[in-house]
């Protein structure tokens, strides 16, 4: 599993709110597309505005001011390309598109051409109102490509990336991607073996000396997959652990503090469901890395 395992992002299009989060998820972008040549776009998602009759008849709603709405949209874009170093040099397109944030973004990025979205980790413009949490966790839930929330500050590069493995084809992309995007970065590789389910051992109440040769059996076949793996990638560090994936994963991000977590997610919908699917929800509610998260090709 290396680099060539995905194409790498070509176009990458950030996702704004016009916020220091964004203007720190624009800054991100701008060093990643430098170093790999590739295009980057920023992009607004303007939800309009419904206007109801005093009577609330719902027949009689209408939107508001759309045009006016997406011309505000594009002086916001020009202006935030402005003031964020480098951004008016790169030559960062723009796009501001009427829709819904927290459902359409992925799929209007994508429309754009995008290869990997990338937002900020929060909205700060707002008391209370949290990207991580409503944009940001809604857009996990409906992105169909790649997506990196930042929340580390953009100034320096990635120096420890953390990645997770269940042997899927989705984490095999986001190693890629997480190599592709972090040149000289410190990496580590996490695999974590997970014990018999107990409940389901209650039903069938195996014979405990064949429960035992199995159980070592799998973990023997799993420990040498996890081996070939990692000769397969001569810059990652492979730890290989046995218990609970999520509190082992979170206990690997507090023991090495990566600046990038590197999953893939599979399940219901292109996100949410699967081993690495949770676990990417608990990351993006609880770490403090900059997570990135990728899917099995579709």
């Amino acid at each position: 599993m290396t680099t060539s395992a995905t194409a790498l992002p070509r176009h990458l299009v950030v996702a704004t709110d016009f916020g220091p989060s964004a203007d720190n998820a624009l800054a991100r972008a701008l060093a990643l597309a430098q170093g790999l040549g590739a295009r980057l776009s920023l992009l607004h998602v303007v939800e309009p505005l419904p206007i109801v009759s005093a009577w609330g008849d719902a027949g009689s709603a209408a939107w508001l001011g759309v045009e006016a709405l997406v011309q505000a949209g594009e002086e916001a874009l020009a202006r935030q390309i402005a003031r964020v170093p480098g951004a008016g040099a790169a030559g960062v397109a723009t796009a501001c598109r009427v829709g819904m944030p927290r459902r359409d973004l992925g799929r209007i990025a994508r429309e754009l051409g995008g290869e990997l979205l990338v937002l900020g980790a929060r909205n700060e413009r707002r008391l209370g109102d949290r990207l991580i949490g409503n944009t940001a966790q809604a857009a996990v839930h409906h992105a169909c490509l790649p997506l990196l929330v930042c929340r580390r500050p953009a100034a320096a590069p990635w120096r420890e990336v953390l990645a997770a493995t269940d042997f899927g084809e989705a984490a095999a992309r986001a190693v890629a991607l997480a190599e592709a995007l972090s040149p000289g970065a410190r990496r580590r590789l996490l695999h974590v073996h997970a014990s018999l389910p107990e409940a389901t051992l209650a039903l069938v109440q195996p014979d405990p000396g064949q429960l035992e040769r199995y159980a070592a059996a799998a973990e023997a076949e799993a420990s040498q997959h996890f081996d070939a793996l990692c000769a397969g990638l001569p810059g990652w560090t492979g730890h290989f652990r046995r218990g609970h994936a999520g509190e082992l994963l979170m206990e690997a991000i507090a023991t090495h503090q990566p600046d990038l977590v590197a999953l893939g997610s599979r399940g219901h919908g292109p996100w949410i469901g699967g081993l690495l699917g949770s676990l990417g929800q608990r990351v993006l509610a609880q770490g403090e890395a900059d997570v990135l998260l990728a899917l099995a090709a579709t």
